[in-house]
């Protein structure tokens, strides 16, 4: 629920201002994208503000900023996957989201970072100061409305996620999440029919509430179906988003039915921070 709250409070910060250059934020947000999944996504981001952007590179594993640091800065990927996690009281990390290009990573509520944000592979990123990028963008109604499209799919996000940890089998949890990135890849008019999955099965199965094991038994079940495609390390295709969908769309009755070994007995997977 912590995520979810998170979500919560970049509206907070959005929507007065919408209020003010539009009178109402209750009309359906413009510029969205069907992701073929009964949801809408934002069309990509583009930095077309009049803010001095900054250009950052970092190498996998490489921090952006971690929990606790004073939030300075807000960023964009151009390029690469960026890791958010949060550091719990038990020493443990939580995964709670991946960010793809042109996706925010820091769009957060108060004056410091609530999780940590970290590359997974060779990223190149765009920052500029918060006060600054705040500062243009309440003077660009376009672009506010953008940030207000970002916000809005990011609490639909936070949402799906505590339905699949809630109530998803987890072929359901993982049906979703691979149409998740999919429809993202799609909104970013990716090039090529295969997506990049460049976290480790242990980040996935940490973000989904599923041992490793299982996450790496349902990629193989779903190859073994013809449901996607694996090329190398990385690469991932759909060939059947409509079984996948209706897989991700099946809620069980009876929790002790979930999974092919009860996934509510394993602890989740335990991921490095």
């Amino acid at each position: 629920m912590m995520y979810v709250n998170e979500k919560r409070d970049q509206l907070c910060v959005i929507i007065p201002e919408m209020n003010r250059l539009y009178g109402h934020a209750n009309e359906p947000p413009a510029g969205l994208r069907s992701n073929g999944a009964d949801r809408t996504l934002p069309a990509p981001l583009e930095l077309d503000c009049s803010v001095p952007w900054s250009r950052r590179k970092l190498a996998p594993r490489q921090h952006i900023f971690h929990q606790g640091d004073e939030q300075t800065h807000v960023y964009v990927v151009k390029s690469g996957f960026v890791r958010l996690y949060s550091l719990l009281s038990n020493g443990r990390c939580q995964v709670i989201g991946f960010k793809s290009p042109d996706e925010f990573v820091a769009f957060e509520y108060g004056a410091k970072h609530r999780f940590s944000a970290q590359a997974v592979t060779a990223t190149e990123m765009r920052s500029v100061p918060t006060a600054v990028f705040f500062a243009a963008a309440s003077g660009d109604p376009q672009f506010l409305l953008k940030l207000y499209n970002v916000a809005c799919e990011d609490l639909s996000r936070a949402h799906d996620l505590v339905l699949t940890i809630a109530k998803r089998d987890a072929e359901g949890s993982i049906a979703a999440f691979m149409l998740e990135v999919d429809a993202r890849a799609a909104a970013r008019s990716a090039k090529g029919d295969f997506v990049s999955l460049p976290m480790l099965r242990g980040d996935i199965g940490n973000y989904l509430g599923l041992t490793n094991e299982t996450v790496s038994r349902i990629f193989t079940h779903f190859k073994k179906l013809r449901l996607i495609e694996v090329r190398g390390r990385y690469g991932i295709r759909l060939l059947d988003r409509r079984a996948l969908r209706s897989i991700s769309e099946h809620i069980p009755s009876d929790r002790k039915s979930m999974d092919l070994e009860n996934r509510w007995l394993p602890r989740p997977a335990t991921v490095l921070c």
